[in-house]
């Protein structure tokens, strides 16, 4: 549980668009943090059935994994860079239009294209021996670490979205969707470079 945490408070993708779309409008940052959490319990499923054996077996498997991953993280980042030289009107933070299921959307292939959810899911319950466990603290990793997950990064939208915080933010808007947009591209080209 405690490395759990430790794993989802470190810096990643999720992060970067959960704090670019928290700041914006807090509702749509809880939605990308939502969607993020059936991410995880499919991973974390993926994980308890042996994913990381069968990733070590089927190396096109991980290949493809990476090279999608990859892709949707430089169009993320991409569209968050682009963002960040529109026009904001008096410096203002634009509102977020994008209907809730496409924000869902978008947390959910966050976590899905995470390299960082991905290696944790892969290894961790190997590590852990959880193979042995009953299946009804399985059912409590599935779901319950993806939940930890959730809770940081809602905690994070409410931070970013107070009221002094999002003033700082509205005056630093387009440097900041440039950092975060930028933090998304690099995680990506890592995603196509390794090998």
């Amino acid at each position: 549980g405690t490395a759990h945490l430790f794993t989802v408070m470190s810096p990643g993708p999720n992060q970067a668009l959960v704090l670019a779309t928290g700041a914006k409008s807090r509702a749509a940052g809880l939605l990308v943090a939502f969607g993020a959490w059936p991410a995880g319990a499919l991973w974390a499923a993926l994980g308890l059935a042996g994913m990381g054996e069968v990733i070590r077996n089927a190396p096109w498997l991980e290949l493809t994994i990476r090279v999608l991953c990859g892709l949707y993280l430089l169009y993320l980042g991409a569209r968050m860079v682009r963002a960040s030289f529109a026009d904001h009107a008096l410096g203002r933070v634009k509102p977020i239009e994008t209907a809730r299921w496409r924000l869902v959307l978008m947390g959910f292939l966050s976590n899905l294209g995470n390299p960082k959810a991905i290696a944790w899911y892969a290894s961790i319950f190997t590590a852990a021996g959880a193979y042995d466990l009953a299946w009804q603290w399985q059912l409590v990793a599935i779901f319950g670490m993806p939940a930890i997950g959730f809770s940081w990064n809602s905690l994070l939208v409410f931070v970013v979205s107070s009221g002094p915080v999002n003033a700082l933010y509205n005056r630093a808007v387009r440097w900041i969707d440039r950092v975060s947009g930028g933090i998304l591209l690099v995680f990506g080209l890592k995603l196509l470079a390794a090998k």
